[in-house]
């Protein structure tokens, strides 16, 4: 739980406050996609054909590490550190220590690419991941797409030490692909026990191999843990007064489970200008942005709905 505490109490940091949803979408708006399955499915076989067979769309795609990545060295036009870029337009990159940053930072270069795709870890929830987009106005959710091996994800499921976690990610998916239909015995026994776990279409793969048309676009049929915005709150305060810069950037350092906020701020220490203040995962910036012509100062934070229902005030 986080607590606004007594080291906050002045008049400077007080405020009003109120819970809202985050809102405000740019007109261009660019489409996240994210590519999730449990351990050995399939995932990055299936982002290696895209990475090659992409054509005319220029894809972004994330993932934890390059080493599993088997890229055509022919495509590759330059490599630096934590990205690649291809000869077909499309670049790949590592997340890093935040997908939050990361996905921020791609959002802010637009003109390099069309569609960013999010390559899952084998354990995490895919459905969670693609709601991340609500945090950033400039990004759409665009869906999930889940690879199952045919072969046991039968018998995983039934694994009380994984099965929930298969489950989970099954349950999440826009679209299932089941790979590996070539070496599993009951495909269709396969089929008809997905069917009644997910309304999720369902394409059968050997190798990976999709039209990869059909892995975009696609309509919602997965469960999450609830719509974006009732998975994400944000909680605004307001100064008519002007506010102490530190008492402000020492709250922000505290608030450790606030994935992003915004504000616009009349520091005490800098009354004719108007400052923005900008937090995406514990990277806190502040700049300059002219004069100061407004009446209040406004921060909106954006948290998981859990987390803002917690918040106190002391």
């Amino acid at each position: 739980m986080i607590r606004w505490g007594a080291r906050h109490s002045s008049g400077a940091i007080q405020g009003h406050e109120k819970t809202r949803h985050w809102s405000g979408a740019p007109s261009a708006m660019i489409p996240l996609t994210v590519i999730g399955g449990f351990l050995g499915a399939g995932k990055t076989t299936l982002l290696n054909r895209l990475l090659a067979g992409a054509v005319g769309r220029r894809f972004a795609v994330l993932v934890n590490d390059f080493g599993a990545l088997d890229i055509d060295s022919r495509l590759v036009t330059e490599h630096g550190g934590d990205t690649i870029a291809l000869a077909n337009g499309c670049v790949c990159c590592t997340i890093g220590d935040s997908l939050i940053e990361t996905l921020v930072r791609m959002a802010e270069t637009p003109d390099r690419f069309d569609h960013i795709v999010v390559e899952a870890s084998g354990v995490a929830d895919p459905a969670r991941i693609a709601d991340l987009a609500v945090l950033e106005p400039r990004l759409m959710r665009d869906g999930v797409v889940v690879v199952v091996d045919a072969w046991d994800v039968r018998a995983r499921a039934d694994d009380r030490r994984i099965g929930d976690t298969v489950m989970r990610q099954i349950k999440a998916a826009d679209l299932i692909v089941l790979n590996k239909v070539d070496i599993a015995e009951d495909v269709p026994g396969t089929r008809a026990w997905l069917a009644t776990h997910t309304a999720a279409p369902v394409l059968e793969a050997r190798r990976a191999r999709v039209p990869l048309d059909l892995l975009f676009g696609l309509e919602r049929h997965g469960a999450d843990g609830g719509a974006p915005d009732e998975t994400f709150r944000s909680w605004s305060y307001e100064w008519s007064e002007p506010v102490e810069r530190e008492a402000l950037l020492s709250m922000l350092r505290d608030a450790k489970d606030v994935l992003r906020a915004k504000g616009i701020v009349r520091f005490a220490d800098a009354l004719q200008t108007r400052s923005i203040v900008h937090m995406v995962g514990r990277r806190i910036d502040v700049s300059e942005d002219g004069p100061w012509t407004g009446t209040g100062s406004r921060l909106v934070m954006l948290a998981p709905k859990a987390v803002l229902g917690s918040l106190q005030r002391e």
